[in-house]
C-alpha cells in the first residue's frame, strides 16, 4: 500500500478542506519541449521552460466537505493571485509542496451513505502571470 499523503487545498483566505489520500498522482508537464536530431547527426533540445503539473487524487470525505466542495466549485469560487491554492502536500508526515496556485479541472463525487463521498479530483497547476 503507498504513504499516506495529505492535500491542504484552500479556496479563499482561511478556508479550506483537507483530503487524505493514498493514490496522489502528480504529472509534470513542458509545454512547447521538443527534441530534434538534425542532418549534422546531433540532437537538439528546444525547451521554453513553460511548465506545471497536474494533481489527480481521491479520497473519502464526509457530507459537510462535499457539500463546502460543491458550493465552492459550482457558484463562488473567484481565482486570483493567491487563491486556489494547495496550501500544502504532506508526504509521510512531511511538508514537501506548498503554496501551489490550481484550479479544478474535474471533480466527482460518489455518496457512499453514512455521510460519506468518495471524491475524485484533478487539480491543475496555473500561474496569473
Amino acid at each position: 500500500m503507498a504513504d499516506e499523503a495529505q492535500i491542504v487545498y484552500e479556496y479563499s483566505a482561511g478556508s479550506d478542506v483537507s483530503f487524505k489520500t493514498n493514490n496522489l498522482s502528480i504529472a509534470y508537464h513542458r509545454e512547447g519541449l521538443s527534441v530534434s536530431k538534425r542532418p549534422d547527426g546531433n540532437i537538439y533540445v528546444d525547451d521554453p521552460g513553460i511548465e506545471y503539473r497536474t494533481f489527480t487524487f481521491s479520497a473519502i470525505i464526509s457530507g459537510a466537505d462535499m457539500n463546502e466542495l460543491n458550493t465552492v466549485q459550482m457558484a463562488a469560487i473567484t481565482y486570483d493571485a493567491t487563491y486556489p491554492r494547495i496550501t500544502k502536500i504532506y508526504f509521510a508526515g512531511a511538508v514537501t509542496i506548498t503554496n501551489i496556485e490550481v484550479v479544478c479541472t474535474s471533480m466527482v463525487g460518489t455518496d457512499l451513505g453514512n455521510g460519506f463521498w468518495n471524491i475524485s479530483m484533478v487539480l491543475e497547476e496555473y500561474t496569473t502571470a
